[in-house]
């Protein structure tokens, strides 16, 4: 038997669900005892009065009618019926049998369909939609095992309160004035300056995000109160959305979704609402985030004081916002596209299609219909988002999350906890995937291991086909088909026949559904849906034709027959003999009645029907309440005198005893259809009542409170005959569209890893960052000295020392930016740290300078924050800068080659020179390392090629030639360096070409490499494309 499994309704879009969790209606027990056992002659089912009604019109111009159940001091339920089995519902007075209905619904819809009028039935009874049945409206069942109704999935609820009358206060007080044009533009703007805001502060490093007052704990603790906030106002906004459209809030809580705190809204009666109410419901969530991010980002700027908070309210908006909008995950994004193609699971079958191209399996492009291209731009949608998710997530590693791991992985136990805490929180949903697809993974090992054992899972695969439509076959045949049986869980979403192609099996639907639909369809149609105890492929395996639908999976569990056996162990088609059939198929294909039948469904009428010839004048004689004739040839009148032709469908009426029904005007040939009120399996009789073997202890479940899912998608058919399929070709150019978007975003989440972000964003204010460049360092905190190596990294306090021995190189990044470079054989103590808030941020620094030299460069790369004030202690006089600058500090001399310093209370006049470590080898200011250096990198060169001088007192006809493998001078020990005046930065991976960049310059001390014979011109000096700009010198003002 063929019929609709509720479960498997395609409209997640309003149900925010997890994805994979099949629906159900209220009572899914009820919905299968009456779907599966209705003795049409007997029930009369009765509708409940206080039904709301609601007539929608869909995207592609079909009609549909949606109705809400009566509360009844509990939750709605939702059901969406065709007009005609609206009709259908009306007639639901308790005096009609089903029989009855299925000839009134023939009448109306003007097709034959017992399995749609059967389906109806059961959708409103399981959605509280009827009065109770009498037992005796059902077959006989030897048992009932009613599947409990799904609770809590990946959210289980901790608080729900009802909040109809506060959310409708709040809307007309305040709410109704947030959907005016003017809020709308003035979101829009406020959204679009916040980006922009807050892309300038993360560049710029001058908010933290898991820091409140130099605190990773109170940091993390606020993140979490933040982001139920944030959670918070999202679904505020849905819910006034939800009033905005005229339907009720019933319901909102607090919940755990991901193991994180989460807040939810009941929003699902908006399923009474239009297709652009219930769109504007969804996206109502992310727009208002976006609205209040870019708000907050204003504020802040404007208010310092608060820009700290904001910024990190602004990153949770941000970050819940990209991931609802994700077409890769079942939230807001999904739900939007969903709702907007109305394509039954368009996501698992886009995603199922894209996995199948990347392994070269599955239709390609070129094969694919339109609903199919759409289809498959949605999966091109979710990898391209995946492919952003990467990009931006490796940026929030490297510029924020690699800090906090930096600043607490050294500080013991509890701080490693803490950061344990932190990452998990921040990984929780992909972390939670994965974990969830292991779990998966290991029950599917464990049945497939069970299955593996062919005798002992033989008595189940039995029971499954005794309960399936093959159930009237004798048990020696059951046993036989069983012994070559195989279970089968494909995806949802995946395609297993595809149309124009022989069935390569036979597939018995144990859990779950097969969707079926005919290439060139219009989206969203859904021509027949198989559910449990369902065939597909049966009447291709006994005629060996080629499949007529494409099938897709939905959530299923199939047991797979080869063809072969199917047609040996069933053996020749019962019923006419083959040019009967043959004549009987052609007949029933023209009957319009009967052409939306499946090809199993009408094979198996023709198999029960026979052929009557009738004179001229012969009465046309329905036996029974539930037979039909099929008018082949010839021309009979009905009582009223209309005549009927071939192609003409009388019968069924339903009850009474119809008798003779028309007479033949001429020789007539009719085919009589002894039971039409309810379609008989291909194969033998149904069976005796069993109940489909449980697979699963329980029934996966929903996502969250008020996803009890209706039956929302388009109900199994042919598409009506007003659908606009030009639509779908408009739909097809808009999805292209966002393909192009998604793509630049996606490469601009990629091109933005090229650069490195500011190293000190998660960094405490009263500390510094030391970075190891070269050798080894030793660094002692005041509990343990530490010897760190190349590569490593700690923040370091006041009262630290650091040694740095031999060749050595490291670097002190202060907050901001600003960065001193330790020599090989120095050695200093961190006296303090700080940083003074406001507008921008002004960091100071003081450190103590037993030994070596250290380099400063108290520049910084961010205009969030002014240059460091740097004091550096000795004892041959304090240095101190207030500004920028780039100068060389050791025990006895200083080397200043730009910005204002002081030496124990003097001006130090700049000379514009170029600083070393003692050694001869330039060093460049950290601050002007190249984008691929970072900021964090001292990048020295084994030569420099010293450009002309600045210096007004040497003239240009005194220039001396040098090549460009330089030489180098030392500095004495005078306080002023000796070595040439710098004007330019030679590149450290690629020194100057002596043809492009040629470079002269005079020194004042004795060449350490003889010089070659290259004579560039003095007058125009071509420096190297990464050469910076030359700082002022001071004294040539």
């Amino acid at each position: 038997m063929t019929y609709v499994e509720t479960r498997t309704n395609v409209w997640e879009a309003l149900a925010g669900r997890a994805p994979g969790a099949p629906s159900g209606p209220a009572d899914t027990g009820l919905w299968h005892t009456v779907a599966d056992r209705l003795n049409p002659a007997s029930a009369r089912p009765v509708l409940r009065s206080g039904i709301e009604v609601r007539h929608r019109t869909a995207v592609r111009g079909g009609r549909y009618v949606m109705l809400r159940s009566p509360e009844d001091g509990g939750r709605s339920s939702y059901l969406r019926l065709t007009p005609e089995e609206y009709q259908l519902a009306l007639m639901m007075d308790g005096d009609s049998t089903v029989a009855r209905l299925v000839a009134e619904f023939a009448r109306i819809a003007g097709r034959l369909a017992p399995d749609q009028v059967r389906r109806v039935v059961a959708d409103l009874a399981a959605n509280r939609m009827l009065e109770e049945l009498p037992m005796d409206a059902f077959r006989p069942l030897r048992e009932l095992r009613h599947e409990p109704l799904a609770s809590a999935g990946r959210g289980r609820v901790v608080l729900s309160v009802p909040v109809d009358a506060l959310v409708t206060t709040l809307y007309r007080t305040v709410g109704r004035f947030l959907f005016t044009r003017v809020a709308v533009w003035l979101g829009a703007l406020l959204a679009m300056a916040g980006l922009v805001l807050f892309a300038a502060a993360w560049q710029q490093g001058s908010r933290s995000l898991f820091l409140v007052g130099d605190s990773y704990l109170l940091g993390a603790g606020t993140l979490v109160l933040l982001n139920l906030f944030v959670l918070g106002v999202h679904e505020f906004g849905h819910a006034l959305a939800a009033k905005r459209v005229g339907r009720e809030v019933p319901a909102a809580g607090l919940m755990l979704h991901f193991g994180i705190p989460s807040v939810f809204v009941d929003t699902s009666d908006v399923w009474m609402a239009g297709r652009r109410a219930r769109i504007a419901v969804t996206a109502a969530g992310p727009a208002t985030a976006l609205g209040l991010a870019g708000l907050l980002q204003v504020t802040g700027f404007a208010v310092p004081s608060v820009a700290g908070i904001a910024f990190k309210l602004a990153f949770l908006f941000y970050l819940h916002t990209f991931f609802n909008l994700s077409p890769l995950l079942p939230l807001d994004g999904k739900y939007l596209l969903m709702d907007w193609l109305e394509i039954p699971d368009v996501r698992a079958r886009g995603l199922s299609w894209l996995s199948g191209r990347l392994r070269f399996r599955g239709p390609r492009w070129r094969m694919l219909d339109r609903e199919g291209r759409l289809v498959a731009l949605y999966g091109v949608l979710g990898l391209l988002w995946l492919v952003s998710a990467i990009g931006l997530g490796y940026r929030l590693w490297t510029d924020r999350i690699h800090g906090v791991a930096v600043g607490l992985w050294y500080e013991g136990p509890g701080s490693r906890l803490l950061l344990f805490v932190i990452v998990l929180g921040v990984v929780a949903p992909p972390l939670w995937f994965l974990l969830g697809r292991l779990a998966r993974g290991v029950r599917r090992f464990r049945q497939r291991s069970a299955e593996r054992d062919r005798e002992a899972d033989l008595p189940r695969r039995v029971a499954a086909l005794r309960a399936s439509e093959l159930g009237g076959l004798p048990e020696p045949s059951l046993q036989a088909l069983a012994v070559r049986a195989r279970w089968m869980r494909p995806p949802t979403g995946r395609q297993l026949v595809l149309a124009g192609e022989t069935h390569g099996a036979v597939y018995l639907v144990v859990e779950g559904a097969l969707h079926g639909r005919r290439p060139g369809d219009p989206g969203g149609t859904i021509r027949h849906h198989v559910g449990p105890g369902g065939v597909v492929g049966l009447a291709t395996a006994l005629t060996g034709r080629s499949a007529q639908l494409d099938w897709h999976t939905a959530g299923v569990t199939l047991l797979a027959m080869p063809t072969s056996t199917v047609a040996s162990v069933v053996g020749p088609m019962p019923g006419p003999p083959p040019q009967e059939r043959a004549e009987g198929e052609a007949l029933f294909a023209d009957t319009p009645a009967l052409a939306a039948l499946e090809e199993d469904q009408r094979l198996a009428l023709i198999a029960a029907a026979h052929p009557v010839d009738l004179d001229p004048g012969a009465p046309v004689i329905l036996p029974g309440p539930t037979h039909a004739v099929v008018v082949e040839s010839g021309v009979i009148a009905m009582p009223d005198g209309v005549e009927l032709r071939r192609g003409t469908l009388v019968g069924p009426v339903g009850d009474g005893s119809p008798g003779m029904v028309a007479q033949a005007r001429t020789p007539v040939r009719l085919w009589i259809i002894p039971d039409a009120s309810d379609l008989p399996p291909l194969i033998g009789a149904y069976g005796p009542g069993v109940p489909m073997p449980a697979l699963r202890h329980s029934t996966p479940a929903v996502g969250r409170p008020g996803s009890a899912h209706p039956p929302l998608a388009v109900p199994p058919g042919p598409p009506d005959a007003d659908e606009q399929y030009d639509v779908d070709r408009h739909f097809e150019r808009r999805m292209w569209g966002f393909v192009s978007m998604l793509l630049v975003f996606a490469l601009a989440s990629l091109l933005i890893n090229v650069r490195s972000g500011p190293a000190w964003a998660e960094m405490p204010a009263q500390r510094v960052m030391l970075s190891i460049q070269r050798g080894a360092v030793v660094a002692d905190t005041g509990r343990t000295p530490m010897t760190l190596q190349a590569g490593e990294q700690r923040y370091l306090g006041a009262g630290s020392t650091v040694e740095v021995p031999g060749k050595g190189v490291a670097l002190l990044t202060f907050p901001g930016g600003a960065a001193v470079v330790l020599c090989g054989t120095s050695r200093l103590v961190i006296n303090g740290v700080g940083v003074e808030t406001g507008r921008t941020s002004a960091p100071s620094g003081t450190l103590t300078l037993e030994g070596g030299r250290l380099l400063a460069d108290t520049s910084s790369p961010s205009g969030a924050f002014a240059p460091l004030a740097l004091t550096v202690l000795r004892s041959q006089g304090d240095v101190v800068s207030g500004g920028r600058a780039w100068y060389s500090v050791d025990p006895a001399t200083v080397a200043v080659s730009s910005g204002a310093v002081t030496v124990g209370g003097a001006q130090s006049q700049a000379d514009g020179k170029e600083l070393n470590c003692g050694d001869g080898v330039t060093v460049k200011p950290p601050t002007e390392a190249q984008p691929s250096e970072g900021p964090g990198e001292v990048p020295p060169i084994e030569e420099s090629t010293p450009p002309p001088s600045v210096d007004p007192s040497v003239s240009p006809t005194n220039v001396e030639s040098s090549s460009p493998a330089t030489e180098t001078s030392s500095e004495p020990t005078n306080g002023t360096s000796t070595s040439a005046t710098p004007s330019v930065r030679p590149s450290r991976s690629r020194p100057p070409s002596p043809s492009s960049s040629p470079s002269a310059s005079k020194s004042t001390s004795p060449s350490t490499s003889p010089p070659t014979s290259t004579s560039p011109t003095p007058d125009t000096p071509s420096p190297s494309p990464s050469i910076p700009e030359q700082s002022a010198d001071p004294s040539s003002e």
